[in-house]
Protein backbone atom coordinates (compact mmCIF):
# COMPACT_ATOMS: atom_id res chain seq x y z
CA UNK A 1 0.00 0.00 0.00
CA UNK A 2 1.43 3.33 -1.04
CA UNK A 3 0.25 6.36 0.86
CA UNK A 4 1.59 9.88 0.56
CA UNK A 5 4.12 10.82 3.21
CA UNK A 6 2.78 13.23 5.76
CA UNK A 7 5.07 16.26 5.95
CA UNK A 8 6.91 16.79 9.23
CA UNK A 9 5.44 20.31 9.22
CA UNK A 10 1.90 18.91 9.43
CA UNK A 11 0.04 19.11 12.71
CA UNK A 12 -1.59 15.81 13.62
CA UNK A 13 -4.37 15.13 16.11
CA UNK A 14 -6.56 12.14 16.97
CA UNK A 15 -9.80 12.17 14.99
CA UNK A 16 -12.79 13.15 17.14
CA UNK A 17 -15.03 10.35 15.78
CA UNK A 18 -13.28 7.64 17.81
CA UNK A 19 -13.84 5.89 21.08
CA UNK A 20 -10.62 4.97 22.87
CA UNK A 21 -10.11 2.89 25.97
CA UNK A 22 -6.69 2.49 27.52
CA UNK A 23 -5.95 -0.47 29.75
CA UNK A 24 -3.06 -2.73 30.68
CA UNK A 25 -0.50 -1.03 28.41
CA UNK A 26 -2.74 -0.94 25.36
CA UNK A 27 -5.30 1.36 23.79
CA UNK A 28 -8.25 -0.02 21.85
CA UNK A 29 -9.78 2.36 19.33
CA UNK A 30 -13.22 2.11 17.77
CA UNK A 31 -13.66 4.11 14.59
CA UNK A 32 -17.28 5.25 14.83
CA UNK A 33 -17.49 5.92 11.09
CA UNK A 34 -16.79 2.34 10.00
CA UNK A 35 -17.15 0.29 13.20
CA UNK A 36 -13.62 -1.12 12.99
CA UNK A 37 -11.52 -1.71 16.11
CA UNK A 38 -7.78 -1.01 16.25
CA UNK A 39 -5.21 -1.63 18.96
CA UNK A 40 -1.94 0.08 19.85
CA UNK A 41 0.49 -0.94 22.56
CA UNK A 42 3.87 0.08 23.93
CA UNK A 43 5.33 2.95 21.90
CA UNK A 44 2.19 3.09 19.74
CA UNK A 45 0.19 3.75 22.91
CA UNK A 46 2.57 6.57 23.87
CA UNK A 47 2.22 8.12 20.42
CA UNK A 48 -1.57 7.88 20.72
CA UNK A 49 -1.39 9.68 24.07
CA UNK A 50 0.62 12.47 22.43
CA UNK A 51 -1.92 12.71 19.61
CA UNK A 52 -4.66 13.75 22.03
CA UNK A 53 -3.47 17.31 21.47
CA UNK A 54 -2.38 18.71 18.08
CA UNK A 55 1.32 17.93 17.61
CA UNK A 56 3.91 17.67 14.83
CA UNK A 57 5.81 14.50 13.89
CA UNK A 58 9.09 16.13 14.95
CA UNK A 59 7.63 17.00 18.35
CA UNK A 60 6.46 13.42 18.84
CA UNK A 61 10.01 12.26 18.12
CA UNK A 62 11.48 14.74 20.59
CA UNK A 63 9.33 13.21 23.32
CA UNK A 64 10.00 9.62 22.29
CA UNK A 65 13.77 9.99 22.04
CA UNK A 66 13.80 11.42 25.57
CA UNK A 67 11.70 8.52 26.92
CA UNK A 68 12.95 5.53 24.90
CA UNK A 69 16.29 4.24 23.67
CA UNK A 70 15.87 5.14 19.99
CA UNK A 71 17.90 7.26 17.60
CA UNK A 72 16.25 10.39 16.20
CA UNK A 73 16.53 9.00 12.66
CA UNK A 74 14.90 5.64 13.50
CA UNK A 75 12.24 7.39 15.55
CA UNK A 76 11.34 9.76 12.73
CA UNK A 77 11.05 6.90 10.24
CA UNK A 78 8.90 4.78 12.58
CA UNK A 79 6.64 7.67 13.61
CA UNK A 80 6.12 8.67 9.97
CA UNK A 81 5.13 5.08 9.15
CA UNK A 82 2.65 4.84 12.03
CA UNK A 83 1.12 8.26 11.39
CA UNK A 84 0.74 7.44 7.69
CA UNK A 85 -1.06 4.23 8.67
CA UNK A 86 -3.30 6.01 11.19
CA UNK A 87 -4.17 8.66 8.61
CA UNK A 88 -4.95 6.07 5.92
CA UNK A 89 -7.45 4.48 8.34
CA UNK A 90 -9.02 7.83 9.28
CA UNK A 91 -7.83 7.70 12.90
CA UNK A 92 -5.99 11.03 12.85
CA UNK A 93 -6.56 14.38 11.21
CA UNK A 94 -3.70 16.09 9.39
CA UNK A 95 -3.50 19.88 9.24
CA UNK A 96 -0.67 21.40 7.23
CA UNK A 97 1.55 24.09 8.71
CA UNK A 98 0.06 24.27 12.18
CA UNK A 99 -3.46 25.47 11.48
CA UNK A 100 -4.23 24.06 14.95
CA UNK A 101 -2.21 25.08 17.94
CA UNK A 102 0.53 22.59 18.76
CA UNK A 103 0.98 20.97 22.12
CA UNK A 104 4.40 21.55 23.54
CA UNK A 105 6.36 18.40 23.88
Amino acid sequence: MTTPRIPDSATIVAHPDLLANEFDGEVVLLNLRDGVYYGLEDVGLRIWQLLQQPIRVTSICQVLTSEFDVSPEDCLQDVRTLVDELASRGLVEIVEDGAHGEASG
